[in-house]
């Protein structure tokens, strides 16, 4: 019983430090210098509770602006603005999204190695999920997301990073409604309040009463459809719990306030959807749904979705989305369809190669016309930084590096939407060098190669004899057959950019096959001295090396060797082709002193390791054949080797006691026929 428990024990410490390393390990962003890079900020979202600040520590930084005097158990993640603003959202507080409650949030520019700088930007803190906005980041430049909680809290969490060119803040009513240019998805942070007039879903499927009151955190929304087309969107609210109700007015060609009217709402939905089984929270307009307005509460068969529209071109369409439950979260509004919104095309065309050593570039915006303003940003390194021309701008820079350039275009409506484009420009790569190695190889060998000058950030891509690449900064082939000679090339590579390529001859040779017999063969007794012939049957091997285990040695083909003293010896082949070599050994040859002869007159096997077989031994035999009789004639034994020794058993049965009989015909190395025949007592 004891030991049953010891193991348990055992085991359970086992379970319980597998436990505890496993929560160290996942906590590799505890410090600043090993954020979790973020490669994607537009719209990301991780998995619900997949990261934690479990068993994080404090870093040295001091405590953020909007934090107080809480630090916390920090953790840090990273990622490279690729637009102007950000929305961040942790969510926890013991729902699925995660365990940590009270998240606080904080972003920093600069370096971990040198001077970070905190961002000041809008925070919106809460027990269950905290939100943070901030504007005016600059595109290509990292960041730093540094998370912790209140009452050095520690749990899981959903972390949700959405990286966007800003639409204007929505107003809380028509008359300032934002104006959307592009499909691109909206994200508000904060919707607070009704605005001035809180009445104007009346008679909507809202306000189904009349009363026109229902109207609680309202963000409203503006386009002019571009094309005749679909249309379809999803709003997702940032907090899963907030009843998000919606209605879409068709302004008309006019685009007037005044045309807010029940009459003109062509789609509504206002279902209580957080509050039904089964719960549900997105919202919008889709292709699968029939019904064109959902109502107030849990009715059957809705599920938060009406039927998409068909816009038609010119026509204004006003969105008001209303949030029921809260008045400091925000939602992600993101569109479908065919359908585009009116607004400039901010693409633009660079005119370079990113792999010489010209360090300019030379930009044009695609969409040009009249009355559009533009606005660039070629970003901290370039000769000139802003520029208001649609193009071309010819700009300079010092050396190969990082670019960030934004352009910024905006309709005579005012409609201003935004292209962002980052590359690196790397200048020209070096000609590899592959450091020294030899070129003659034997099958079975490894083949290792190493570039000399590989640069940081480069792939190394090596070309094999048969065009296969392989990416790897060093090249490991087995080298299987001599198939694998021929050429093996280098080149480097990093996007769109090769460089010239060094290359060195493989020569894979075939491995000898060293292969002997002995004339006479060893599977007799000798005695000394004695004469072997050595018959070399050796495969792709141009030159030998002996060794005859007593001393001597020989390098020919076919030697002969004597060996003048009694003993045991094992001779060695070592074969060769130039470079590759295989090696053949013999089984032990034994070798008696001249006239050593025994033939014993009794034999006890009964396996007590002395005198358990029974041998005939005759040295310098060339032929050889032994025959062991019963008393009744019967044969029990029979071999043509010397060493074969009789263990006294017949087909695996043990014989009885008594004598046997047996008869030795052979030839001596000099021809002599021998003829032997006596008896053995057998005796247990």
């Amino acid at each position: 019983m004891k030991r049953s428990i010891t193991k348990i024990f055992l085991a359970i410490q086992i379970v319980l430090y597998s436990c505890l390393s496993l929560k160290a390990q996942i906590i590799k962003n505890d410090e600043c210098a090993n954020a979790t890079r973020i490669a994607t900020v537009k719209g990301y979202c991780s998995g619900e509770a997949e990261y934690s600040n479990i068993t994080a520590t404090p870093s040295g930084y001091g405590q953020p602006t909007e934090w107080g005097a809480a630090v916390g158990n920090d953790i840090w993640f990273t990622f490279v603005a690729t637009a102007y603003d950000v929305n961040i959202n942790v969510k926890g507080g013991g729902t699925s999204s995660g365990t940590l409650v009270n998240p606080l949030i904080a972003i920093y520019s600069g370096s971990c190695t040198g001077t970070i700088n905190q961002q000041i930007g809008q925070s919106y803190f809460g027990v269950s999920q905290s939100a943070y906005y901030k504007g005016a980041l600059t595109v290509g430049e990292t960041y730093l997301v540094r998370i912790s909680a209140k009452g050095n809290a520690t749990g899981t969490f959903q972390l949700c990073i959405d990286n966007f060119f800003p639409a204007a803040q929505p107003g809380q009513d028509c008359i300032n409604a934002s104006l959307l240019c592009s499909k691109d998805r909206v994200s508000p942070i904060n919707v607070t309040g009704a605005g001035a007039n809180n009445m104007e879903s009346r008679g909507t499927c809202l306000d189904p009463t009349g009363f026109g009151s229902i109207e609680a955190n309202t963000a409203w929304y503006k386009w002019i459809a571009a094309n005749n087309g679909t249309l379809t969107f999803t709003i997702t609210p940032t907090n899963i719990d907030d009843d998000i109700d919606w209605v879409l007015y068709d302004l008309g060609t006019t685009g007037s306030c005044a045309s807010v009217t029940a009459a003109n709402a062509i789609r509504c939905a206002s279902g209580s959807g957080v509050t039904c089984a089964p719960k549900y929270y997105l919202t919008g307009m889709n292709a699968s749904s029939a019904d064109l307005n959902e109502t107030v509460g849990c009715v059957t068969g809705q599920d938060g979705f009406v039927k998409f529209i068909d816009m038609q071109q010119g026509h204004y369409y006003a969105l008001l989305i209303n949030n029921f439950s809260s008045g400091n979260n925000g939602f992600n509004l993101e569109f479908g369809g065919t359908g585009e919104f009116a607004g400039p095309t901010p693409t633009f065309k660079t005119i370079n190669t990113f792999c010489d050593n010209i360090f300019s570039t030379t930009y044009q915006a695609d969409d040009v016309q009249a009355g559009y303003t533009y606005a660039w940003d070629f970003g901290a390194n370039a000769s000139t930084r802003i520029s208001n021309l649609s193009g071309p701008i010819t700009i300079n820079y010092t050396g190969p590096g990082e670019r960030s350039v934004t352009l910024e275009v905006t309709s005579p409506i005012g409609c201003t939407t935004y292209q962002s484009f980052f590359f690196k420009d790397y200048g020209i790569l070096p000609a590899p060098q592959i450091a020294n190695a030899p070129t003659v190889y034997c099958v079975g060998d490894n083949l290792i190669l190493t570039p000399l000058n590989l640069p940081a950030g480069v792939d190394a891509v090596w070309i094999l004899p048969d065009l296969t690449e392989v990416v790897s900064p060093i090249l490991q082939i087995p080298l299987s057959s001599v198939t694998k000679s021929g050429t093996y090339s280098l080149k480097y590579v990093v996007d769109n950019c090769i460089s010239p390529t060094d290359a060195i001859k493989i020569n894979v040779l075939a491995k000898p096959v060293a292969a002997f017999v002995l004339d006479p063969l060893i599977d007799q007794l000798f005695a000394a001295p004695i004469t072997f012939t050595f018959i070399n049957n050796s495969i792709d091997a141009v030159s030998y090396s002996w060794d005859f285990g007593d001393g001597s040695s020989s390098s020919q083909s076919n030697p002969t060797h004597t060996f003048a003293q009694p003993g045991s010896y094992i001779v060695s082949l070592i074969a060769f082709n130039g470079i590759c070599s295989d090696t053949l050994r013999t089984r032990v040859i034994k070798i008696l002193a001249e006239g050593d002869i025994l033939v014993p007159n009794t034999f006890t096997p009964n396996n007590d390791g002395i005198n358990d077989y029974f041998n005939v031994l005759i040295a310098n035999l060339k032929v050889y054949n032994i025959k062991i009789f019963n008393r009744y004639g019967s044969m029990v034994f029979t071999s043509n080797k010397i060493l074969d020794s009789w263990d006294g058993k017949y087909k695996g049965e043990d014989m009885p006691v008594g004598v046997y009989y047996f008869i030795v015909d052979a030839t001596d190395l000099a021809g002599n026929k021998l003829f032997r025949k006596n008896s053995v007592t057998l005796i247990r």
